[in-house]
């Protein structure tokens, strides 16, 4: 054999070799029918084919690498779909069940609603760590829950509860708690079901915290409940206005409500009840929509 026809597949293997590193294997062929001319040493052919053999499995792989790709694609598409379907399933349970409850309670779910925003809004407003946010908002949509457990002769009594009346209704956080704490979903908003209706000062219930040993969450939402509670039409009162509702609740910072929660109320307060008193169940509903499908969305990340 002659040190050109060597040199010359040589040549053409390291010309195969830099055009596989491109993605391109048709060279192995090319090489099979090179070594069957029989112009090479048995010990050269032997070296050509394994490296066509080597370009073959190589091109194997990747094809079974790209389709293996492909098909990890497909199925990160069905589960993106299934994550969404389970998600808007969830919000969907969470915004049917507050608001049947709120019905119940209420005649109209508006209270939900609003309750949900303004508490949102405050939350931003203190700058609350996003990650809370989720449980948040389920847990101000869900926070009566627990009157399911409540007759309607006390629920909807219009006038003054007995105080055995008072306790009974008391036990609602403990209902709701049972409730939402059942469904693994519902368990970053127990805090909010549960709590709601601690004092800042330890004077609440059902377990009589106090400051910072309330949640966080229970916190704010305290804060929103009681202001939505004054501005509206209650069996029990008239509406209070903004003014009024503020100047009552001030007489509760520090010893109902947390300062600087309270505070950061009083800053956004009067724009914010614009907003969200003077709006109708739709709008409110689409509101909402907008901060759901934001913070859920980044849930399935």
């Amino acid at each position: 054999m002659s040190e050109s026809n060597l040199s010359k597949l040589l040549d053409y293997l390291a010309k195969a070799a830099k055009e596989v590193s491109k993605g391109d294997y048709r060279t192995a062929g090319e090489i099979f029918e090179l070594t069957k001319s029989g112009k090479y040493p048995a010990g050269i052919t032997q070296l050509a084919e394994a490296f066509g053999m080597m370009l073959v499995m190589v091109e194997a792989r990747e094809e079974r690498l790209e389709r293996l790709i492909d098909d990890l694609k497909a199925k990160k598409l069905l589960l993106e779909e299934a994550s969404k379907t389970l998600r808007e399933a969830n919000i969907g349970v969470l915004e049917v069940l507050g608001s049947a409850v709120a019905k119940r309670d209420h005649d109209t779910s508006d209270h939900n609603y609003r309750v949900t925003l303004y508490t949102l809004e405050i939350a931003e407003a203190i700058g609350h760590a996003e990650e809370h946010m989720r449980g948040l908002i389920k847990g101000s949509f869900l926070h009566d829950v627990g009157k399911i457990g409540i007759s309607d002769t006390i629920l909807q009594k219009k006038g003054a509860l007995t105080k055995h009346e008072y306790n009974i209704m008391k036990h609602h956080v403990r209902h709701g708690s049972d409730i939402v704490g059942s469904y693994p979903w519902l368990g970053d908003c127990v805090d909010v079901v549960l709590h709601h209706h601690e004092k800042y000062d330890g004077t609440g219930y059902m377990s009589g915290l106090k400051a910072k040993d309330i949640p966080v969450n229970a916190r704010i939402f305290a804060v929103a409940d009681v202001f939505d509670a004054l501005t509206s039409v209650r069996p029990y009162k008239p509406a209070f206005s903004y003014d009024d509702a503020i100047e009552v609740m001030k007489k509760g910072r520090g010893t109902h409500f947390d300062p600087e929660i309270f505070d950061a109320l009083s800053g956004i307060g009067k724009e914010l009840y614009n907003r969200v008193f003077f709006s109708d169940e739709d709008h409110l509903r689409k509101n909402l929509k907008v901060h759901v499908n934001a913070l859920f969305k980044e849930e399935e990340k």
